[in-house]
């Protein structure tokens, strides 16, 4: 599992679900319980609605499903 460390995701980051799907993880806390790193997020729809809250391990599942979304300007 990574550590906690940059590439962790922070509260208030967006994260991006990889293809096939289009949602979007909004970052509420993260933390760690029982020696392990979890993250309590919203998962969104691109109209960003709100589908569920989701409590997860940062473990593989975490990394191969989201990626940091890159926010581009001009």
């Amino acid at each position: 599992m990574p550590q906690l460390d940059s590439r962790t995701p922070r509260p208030g980051d967006l994260w991006l679900s990889r293809p096939p799907y289009l949602l979007v993880a909004h970052v509420l806390s993260v933390g760690r319980h029982g020696g392990r790193g979890v993250v309590s997020y919203e998962l969104a729809d691109e109209d960003r609605t709100v589908l569920e809250h989701v409590d997860a391990l940062l473990d593989a599942g975490w990394w191969q499903t989201f990626q940091p979304m890159v926010r581009r300007y001009g």
